[in-house]
């Protein structure tokens, strides 16, 4: 019969193999698939994928014992709880362990930063390539930004200190502008950054409702929190959205691929509550310096055609008063010329009436008389003629002393 070996047997067999080959801690690279907390320890299943694939290569178990823990809390800060979560690429220092009731186990003792640090950059220059390459990184640059912003569209998490900063600059500004947001409610870090940031963007776009900008804001973080905004299909959404997009994710130095494809990066909440307040600043700036300009244009137009206005009223007056003056002349010539043709008229008639009067001396009946004629009348009337003399009525003759009836 073969040499057969209970199951203990084999896996205390296997554990001194194990000890002999692996007496010391080795680097191990691999991806984080799942993490728990329990009682100060961390409890993780590690992952090897296929290359380009999500087909899983290699898989185990590891834990992060409370003293470890406390140890890469102090090394590595506010990045441990990224290097922590699911999809991060870690290298590991880690102690193999075998036990023969819970099999193998893989105890870490250190995590090396710069390896995941290195790997998340490799993959955000690939992002910025692809990006490149299908035209789409300066694509949002060409949407044309409102010069007043009234209505934003608001990505980010209700929670986020970096949200409330936001808002508190924007509904307290100092010029008393009204700007109207939408929150529309996403995970700002984790696995979830890019499903809810995509989804947001969707929902903007086709709600029917107008704004003028979208927004993407959240609070301070390390350069692995924002690891979730170097994302292809976050840039892609930015990319392909009608409106013009303004980031502020809360960096100093760092440029995530999400700043690179909106048309405005900005490095906090607060720069991008700013940044819409001075816009619509400087718009009514814009206005009021318009609105003078045309006032001073209107006051400058208005001296103009009044001196224009008062040249003409000069001219007319001058025009008038030579007319006045030119009429007065021609009248006074007229009235000088009527004085003198009345003159030469009563002149003439006088000299008329002077030889009228001449002539009517001249046949006075009384001076005819006195040269020895007679006038015989009848009835009252003078006889020219014999034939005119009626034998039978009274006749009277009038001679330069008397007249006698016969």
């Amino acid at each position: 019969m073969a040499t057969n070996y209970s199951l203990y047997e084999l896996n205390e067999y296997i554990k001194r193999v194990m000890a002999l080959n692996f007496d010391e801690a080795i680097w191990v690279r691999c991806e984080v698939s799942q993490a728990s907390h329990s009682r100060g320890s961390v409890y993780l299943n590690i992952v090897e994928l296929e290359e380009g694939t999500d087909e899983i290569k290699a898989q185990a178990g590891a834990v992060i014992w409370p003293r470890s823990y406390i140890f890469l809390q102090n090394k590595l800060k506010e990045l441990l709880p990224y290097m922590l979560e699911a999809g991060s690429e870690v290298l590991i220092k880690v102690k193999v362990d075998f036990h023969e009731r819970y099999g193998l186990k893989l105890v870490i003792e250190d995590i090396d930063p710069s390896y995941t640090l290195g790997q998340a950059e490799m993959a955000r220059q690939k992002i910025i390539e692809r990006l490149k390459k299908e035209r789409l990184l300066e694509l949002n640059d060409h949407k044309r930004m409102s010069p007043v912003l009234q209505s934003i569209a608001v990505i980010s998490s209700e929670t986020a200190a970096g949200y409330a900063d936001f808002m508190a600059q924007l509904e307290n500004n100092n010029y008393g502008y009204e700007i109207h947001t939408e929150l529309f409610q996403c995970a700002v870090q984790g696995r979830n950054v890019e499903s809810d940031v995509v989804d947001a963007f969707r929902q903007i776009q086709t709600n029917g409702k107008h704004y003028d900008a979208v927004t993407i804001i959240r609070g301070g973080g390390s350069k692995l929190d924002l690891a979730g905004f170097d994302n292809y299909n976050i840039g892609h959404a930015i990319a392909m959205c009608r409106l013009p997009v303004i980031i502020g994710i809360g960096h100093e130095i760092d440029t995530t691929v999400t700043d690179l494809v909106a048309q405005v990066s900005l490095k906090t909440p607060t720069a991008v509550a700013g940044f819409i307040i001075d816009r619509n600043m400087q718009y009514e700036t814009d206005i009021l310096g318009l609105g003078f300009e045309i006032q001073e244009k209107c006051q400058l137009m208005v001296r103009e055609y009044k001196a224009e206005m008062d040249h003409l009223q000069y001219m007319i007056q001058q025009s008038a008063s030579e007319k006045v003056y030119t009429a007065k002349y021609g009248l006074d010539h007229i009235l000088e010329t009527m004085k003198v043709s009345a003159k030469n008229i009563i002149r003439r008639n006088q000299q008329y009436l002077d030889n009228t009067e001449s002539l009517i001396a001249i046949v006075d009946p009384i001076k005819t008389l006195k040269r020895g004629f007679s006038i015989i009348k009848q009835d009252g009337k003078a006889i020219g003629s014999v034939k005119d003399i009626d034998t039978k009525k009274e006749i009277e003759i009038v001679m330069k002393d008397g007249s006698k009836k016969i």
